[in-house]
């Protein structure tokens, strides 16, 4: 049990270091050594948990990913009504309380270019919300597909970004709201 409570100590330290480190100076930049010294580990514990920083990013961009899948999973998509019923049991809402609680990880890897999250993010959207594209005659499936995945990414990574970062229940209001707006009436005063 002490062994599993050090691990999960050394893990956090690591994740504290890493978001740090990449915040302030990029992943390019990122070394061990700087990485060990920031988390006050030794390096051969750092080995033990990880390869190297590129295997610390994989498995960073996969556990989110992974939590996002199981959310998906777990709770049932949101409907048009939800927002207007307060309903808040669904997959959309429990994504921006678990993407709330890995804020400043999950900015990390969404705005740093060595990451794949994004890429792996917009496969992810689309397997998930994907239902076909009604309108091929006026916007191509390709077009509808990166409209639709990369708006979301941007709607969550423009939350999170923000100095005072909103609750997940008032950005997940936003996004419903949003969704039900042309782009003419999301911009009128």
């Amino acid at each position: 049990m002490e062994t599993d409570l050090k691990v999960i100590q050394t893990e956090i330290k690591i994740q504290k270091a890493f978001i740090k480190l990449v915040s302030l100076n990029g992943f390019d930049k990122l070394s061990v050594k700087d990485l060990v010294t920031e988390a006050q580990i030794n390096r051969g514990t750092f080995y033990l948990h990880y390869l190297d920083k590129y295997d610390l990013i994989e498995k960073y961009e996969n556990e989110v990913l992974l939590q996002i899948e199981d959310i998906f999973e777990k709770y049932p998509k949101a409907s048009s009504t939800d927002i207007k019923n307060n309903k808040y049991n669904n997959a959309f809402f429990q994504l921006f309380k678990y993407l709330y609680s890995q804020k400043e990880l999950a900015v990390v890897l969404m705005k740093s270019p060595d990451s794949v999250i994004i890429r792996k993010a917009k496969l992810l959207i689309l397997r998930i919300v994907h239902g076909g594209t009604m309108f091929k005659d006026k916007v191509p499936t390709d077009f509808a597909n990166e409209i639709l995945s990369q708006g979301i990414i941007d709607f969550i990574l423009y939350w999170l970004s923000q100095a005072h970062v909103k609750s997940p229940k008032d950005a997940y209001n936003i996004f419903l709201n949003s969704r039900a707006l042309s782009p003419e009436l999301l911009t009128q005063d």
